[in-house]
């Protein structure tokens, strides 16, 4: 019974001894980043059968380990995933919102406004040269404005795309990490006597650092058989298994129906921020060409025209070759090869940007980009979590629709100005007129979509009047009428018609010639100068001829460069019934300084309205960029609030608290000093024993 008694005062030295280590070390790692509490897994030792009954034979100090809550930690997991997506999603929208800041600097509804009133100033005073000076100043400064916040927006995305590939190249390093440590976990482990603490403790850090980049789900079967995978089900981590995510060019994806025999491909050239479905369909009635609808949220909605009406085009294929005339919708311009084995029902996804993909090395590549439906709702196939979904949602779906409302803002006003200032006239007559706007096939009729010309959509049948003048008196001498109707004419029967004008003598009138799919018109008699008419096409506009101004997009918005050559050729008047110029005619000026109050039509491919000016179309582009601001600044306060509710319920259990832990040690102190006295006791006692055999 005294060797017990010394065996029980022994092991109790060992547990406390090893309790008061464990305490230390947790003091000394109070503030260490992912460091878990640790505790002596302490057991009653083994006990023998003896008089007066079973005796117990001390304490057993199994194992160390660590205070942890496996449900805690997956519930953080899940919600630091939101707060980081919401928390970097509104610092870019910070940067998105100062961008469109209208109320404490000069921004471009101000310069708008400006740009308006100066061609109503020039309506006053139609003969000022200054006028006109002072007009091509405010246009320059609008299209500067213009440029300068769509070159800022892609600014950003190229941001988003620098940090997209540092977060892929960094899912990868820590995927391997954890794999390899999945491997040091299994060999350090022995099942109820070591517990690698420090490795598991480096395993969720890692894992915690993954979640902020992107929404995973952990499964953890005991040892290094630990796995963790996208919230979609594709493992980055099985075991000591890796595979890695890739930020790579798109891929294109054919999705034929059952007993397709289509063999080609679809063709594109262009970026964008959507991906795009395209859906083979049949002809309107029989014997129609085929047709293809587009979508830009894999099909969930279709692109509509300006009537409202589901935009179907047609798949035309004039030289034969088998490959379909290419045409532009949106961004891109597409094509098809092999078209007479296209099938209804054939659908192609095309992803036109950098994407996201998990990499199945029997498989290939799997699209997991981050992806925003029309509606604004999450594509929960892919990847809605972390920092990447918030530079993704940012890159490719909050600037690609700013972008395109700010190109549609532009093209309306490049619009709406031209076709009133193609069909006016300066102070001074033309030699020669430039076109600004190219024709992608100058083949093909001009209000089709094989044409590729920006505003064929705007063209209608109708006619174009020329009035030529003397170059010396200034004289009036003839007219002539140009028919146009878009289905038909290309820009090479526009071409032929008007190297066809004369006059009532067969002189000819005009030299038409195309360069670089623009048509430039020269006057054939250098004595005799010609004047724009009435345009019922809308043709002299959309090719840009006689425009004020160049481009079709924010980006490419300029003033005609025509009009800084010769300020007397912007037009503030026109030709009257008489076929007159009158000096003093502000017609034309005081037409477009009234567009800072007409409603127009300005159509993105997702909505358009025709209830508002240019301005209210920006101010309500401006008041979405702010509202959607508002969204992410209340997204990131309520899931940072959530995340650290769970973070700190998480402390409670596997946190360090110094004063619980000085509480520990002096009572542990007591345990040792006790358990010594203990040993001492029984020594005297067998000091007892033995002095009575003596």
């Amino acid at each position: 019974m005294l060797n017990s008694l010394l065996n029980i005062g022994k092991t109790s030295l060992q547990a406390t001894q090893a309790w008061i280590n464990v305490t230390g070390n947790n003091i000394a790692n109070a503030d260490t980043d992912g460091y878990s509490r640790q505790y002596i897994d302490q057991r009653d030792n083994y006990a023998v059968n003896y008089r007066p009954g079973e005796m117990g034979m001390g304490v057993n100090a199994q194992q160390v380990l660590r205070y942890y809550d496996s449900f805690l930690e997956q519930s953080y997991i899940r919600q630091n995933t939101n707060s980081a997506r919401w928390g970097e999603q509104d610092k870019m929208m910070t940067s998105l919102e100062t961008l469109f800041n209208e109320s404490n600097r000069t921004g471009l509804s101000s310069t708008l406004n400006d740009y308006f009133k100066a061609w109503s100033d020039l309506g006053l005073y139609p003969d000022s040269t200054a006028h006109r000076e002072s007009l091509l100043s405010y246009a320059d400064n609008l299209s500067d404005m213009f440029s300068n916040t769509a070159e800022q927006i892609k600014k950003l995305q190229d941001d988003m795309s620098v940090s997209i590939k540092e977060g892929v190249d960094r899912i990868n390093e820590i995927s391997r990490a954890i794999a390899d440590l999945n491997r040091q976990i299994t060999a350090n482990t022995v099942d109820g006597v070591n517990n690698p603490n420090s490795l598991l403790d480096e395993r969720d850090q890692l894992v915690r650092e993954l979640s902020e980049l992107v929404d995973i789900q952990t499964i953890d079967n005991g040892k290094g058989n630990f796995t963790v995978q996208l919230s979609t089900g594709q493992p980055l981590v099985d075991g000591t298994t890796t595979y890695d995510m890739a930020y790579m060019q798109g891929i294109t994806q054919n999705r034929l129906v059952p007993g397709s025999g289509y063999t080609g491909e679809v063709q594109f050239e262009g970026t964008d921020g959507f991906e795009y479905t395209l859906e083979i369909l049949d002809g309107a009635t029989a014997g129609d060409p085929k047709q293809f609808r587009v979508s830009l949220d894999g099909g969930k909605t279709w692109l509509k025209d300006e009537d409202g009406q589901e935009l179907r085009i047609d798949i035309t294929d004039a030289d034969g070759d088998g490959v379909s005339d290419p045409v532009k919708v949106k961004n891109l311009t597409i094509s098809f090869t092999d078209v007479k084995t296209l099938n209804a029902g054939d659908k192609f996804d095309i992803v036109p940007k950098e994407a996201l993909y998990w990499i199945e090395p029997t498989r290939g590549p799997e699209n997991v980009t981050p992806q925003v439906f029309l509606d604004g709702t999450d594509n929960g196939e892919r990847v809605t979590g972390g920092k990447l979904a918030a530079y993704f949602n940012i890159r490719d779906d909050n600037c690609t629709r700013y972008l395109d409302e700010l190109d549609a803002t532009a093209k309306s006003l490049i619009w709406e100005v031209n076709r009133q200032h193609s069909q006016g006239a300066g102070l001074q007559n033309f030699d020669y007129l430039m076109g600004t706007e190219s024709v992608g096939d100058i083949t093909q009729p001009l209000g089709s979509w094989q044409s590729m010309l920006t505003f064929s959509d705007r063209l209608e049948a109708g006619s174009i009047q020329f009035h030529f003048y003397d170059k010396t008196t200034g004289d009036y001498t003839t007219s002539a009428t140009l028919n146009f109707d878009p289905a038909t004419d290309s820009l090479e029967d526009v071409r032929d018609k008007l190297n066809a004008l004369t006059d009532a003598d067969g002189n000819k009138l005009l030299t038409a010639t195309i360069q670089d799919g623009k048509l430039n018109i020269t006057s054939n008699n250098p004595n005799q100068q010609f004047a724009m008419g009435e345009d019922s096409s809308g043709l002299m506009a959309a090719l840009g001829l006689n425009t004020f101004f160049s481009g079709n997009s924010a980006e490419t918005l300029a003033v005609n460069q025509m009009l800084h050559m010769n300020t007397a050729w912007v037009a503030s008047g026109q030709v009257n019934g008489d076929h007159e110029i009158n000096v003093g005619d502000p017609i034309t000026a005081q037409g477009i300084g009234a567009l800072a109050n007409k409603d127009v039509v300005i159509s993105t491919v997702w909505k358009t309205v025709d209830n508002q000016t240019i301005s209210e179309f920006y101010a309500n582009l401006v008041s979405e960029v702010g509202s959607e601001r508002r969204l992410s600044k209340t997204n990131s306060e309520y899931h940072d609030t959530l995340t650290q509710d769970i973070f700190s319920r998480s402390q409670s259990v596997s946190g360090v608290s110094l004063d619980e832990e000085l509480t520990n040690l002096i009572k542990y102190q007591h345990s040792y000093t006790a358990a010594a006295k203990l040993i001492t006791t029984a020594d005297q006692m067998l000091q007892t024993l033995l002095g009575i055999k003596q």
